[in-house]
């Protein structure tokens, strides 16, 4: 049990107190302005492809084959213009899909990682994924998804 102690008189009044202010002034700190989804989509390409990685696959892709005259993009539409054309259309739009499911699978793994300016790390395709979507979308556009006007205005496909 502590013991009852009288009550302490005030420290005597020595006059004002000193008291330091120190500001410091920054600059103001850039606000990003919201992007709208095209803005972060072409953001993401940038990190994710290089020019000329891309620009090497689309040529690659579309440039014709000695004694075939023929991309392989366009061998891969006729292709699957083929299938839908002899066999079914719907065959031909799975075929189309099995391949965007291949090159998003091989788009996907693990590939090289590139640094990103936030100080993470991001994937970046190598010349062999940038020529898998290249065939593929050249390709079902060509074979799938081009409008043929024959078709369109007979019904019956050229």
């Amino acid at each position: 049990m502590t013991p009852w102690l009288p009550p302490q008189a005030p420290a005597p009044w020595t006059g004002p107190q000193q008291l330091d202010i120190h500001v410091t002034v920054h600059q103001p700190v850039p606000v990003e302005p919201d992007l709208t989804w095209w803005q972060r989509l072409a953001r993401a390409v940038r990190y994710r492809v290089s020019l000329p990685v891309a620009a090497t696959a689309t040529l690659a892709a579309i440039y014709p084959l000695p004694h075939l005259g023929y991309g392989v993009g366009r061998v891969w539409g006729s292709a699957l213009d083929h299938i839908g054309t002899d066999i079914h259309p719907g065959a031909s739009h799975v075929a189309a899909a099995v391949a965007v499911v291949v090159v998003a699978a091989r788009i996907h793994r693990p590939c090289r990682l590139r640094p990103t300016l936030a100080g993470g790390w991001v994937r970046q395709l190598n010349w062999l994924d940038a020529f898998g979507v290249a065939v593929t979308v050249i390709g079902g556009t060509w074979g799938v998804l081009w409008p043929d006007l024959v078709a369109a205005t007979t019904g019956v496909r050229a």
